[in-house]
């Protein structure tokens, strides 16, 4: 464990159950609902993107313009494209590729909505890799479209000719998106901003913008789909502290413990560890476990993010990974800081900013 930041391993069990209490006194939550890890494997899609390859075969450029681009998490290259093409159109030759991207907070995976005018009805687009579950490419109106990658990120060809009209693909179920998953009052100090840009969340933020996921990790589409997900992020000190939530309401109680098990698996906690390793930035990651408290209420890790400097690996920021359930909702949670690693106090206050049970 580490050392002089509360994290020996005495400090770990005093602050467990500092959480546990919190949870009680707080969120009143029941004495049975324990997070526990899973045997099999499973991993979250901790980054998600969303792909739009849109190819005009109307033969007249000015006659297929984006009228609605609505990307959840706008990337400013797709957004300074498709202003660029509501005047020009969608040139005859070539494509025009739309992507975003999305994360479990704040946007629970990369999600866009995108209207075409052209010379047959206008074309509506819905595309969606969520975190977990099914992904969504399907277009209505004058299209025809082709998926032609659906693993953890989605992307898909559309093709809008001159005249004509096709429906739309069967889509898959999706949650229902809800109000905040925290309550910035709740944490510790003041100055607690929402923010729904990744990079604004730290070092943590900014590595999961800049790496991508290896192959061999994200979800298998075999993952428990809730059905309403709110998912937040707040910080402050310019992103040296934050905290993000994702709280979803499943069926039932089992479910929702499937789903924060899904998140916490050692699979997926080594997944995002990758994520966050990064030879560019010269970072690397250890992951420490934090055992359950007496209540068996919290589970979570500690990953430590570190960097060489001069022969020596020093650590330079802390994100903590938390999951609870409380009967049918699950809550998963992200604290973040740079410098020194998040005290007891703040992250028992964090837990108890959460909108869950309620």
């Amino acid at each position: 464990m580490i050392s002089g930041n509360g994290f020996a391993a005495g400090g770990v069990r005093r602050r467990l159950a500092l959480v546990g209490l919190a949870i009680a006194a707080v969120l009143t939550m029941s004495v049975g609902a324990a997070a526990f890890k899973p045997s099999e494997a499973k991993a979250w899609a901790w980054k998600d993107t969303c792909t739009l390859i849109v190819f005009n075969k109307s033969g007249q450029q000015s006659a297929v313009r984006p009228i609605l681009y609505t990307p959840l998490l706008p990337n400013p290259a797709s957004v300074a494209e498709y202003a660029a093409f509501a005047v020009t159109g969608i040139p005859t030759s070539g494509a025009a590729a739309f992507t975003n991207t999305g994360y479990p907070a704040p946007s629970y995976g990369c999600h866009t909505f995108m209207n075409f005018s052209n010379p047959g009805p206008t074309v509506s687009c819905k595309v969606s890799a969520p975190t977990t579950g099914a992904n969504t490419f399907s277009c209505e109106g004058n299209a025809r479209t082709k998926i032609i990658k659906d693993d953890d990120d989605i992307a898909g060809e559309i093709f809008i000719p001159g005249t004509g009209s096709s429906g739309a693909a069967p889509e898959p179920d999706e949650p229902e998106v809800g109000g905040g998953a925290l309550r910035a009052g709740a944490l510790p100090g003041g100055g607690w901003q929402k923010s729904t840009k990744i990079t604004d969340f730290g070092l943590a933020g900014r590595l999961m913008w800049n790496e991508d996921l290896p192959q061999s990790c994200g979800k298998d589409g075999d993952e428990v789909v809730p059905n309403e997900v709110s998912s937040e992020q707040l910080i402050r000190g310019g992103g040296d502290e934050g905290v993000g939530a994702i709280v979803s309401s499943y069926d039932n109680p089992a479910q929702a413990k499937r789903g924060v098990n899904e998140a916490l698996s050692d699979e997926s906690v080594r997944c995002l560890a990758k994520l966050l390793s990064s030879d560019a930035m010269n970072t690397q990651v250890a992951v420490r476990a934090l055992p359950n408290n007496e209540g068996g209420d919290v589970d979570g890790n500690q990953l430590v993010i570190s960097r060489q400097s001069n022969g020596d690996s020093r650590p330079i920021a802390y994100l903590s990974v938390i999951g609870w359930t409380d009967g049918n909702e699950g809550a998963v949670e992200l604290v973040e800081a740079n410098g020194d690693a998040p005290s007891e106090a703040d992250e028992t206050a964090a837990i108890g900013a959460v909108r869950i049970g309620n």
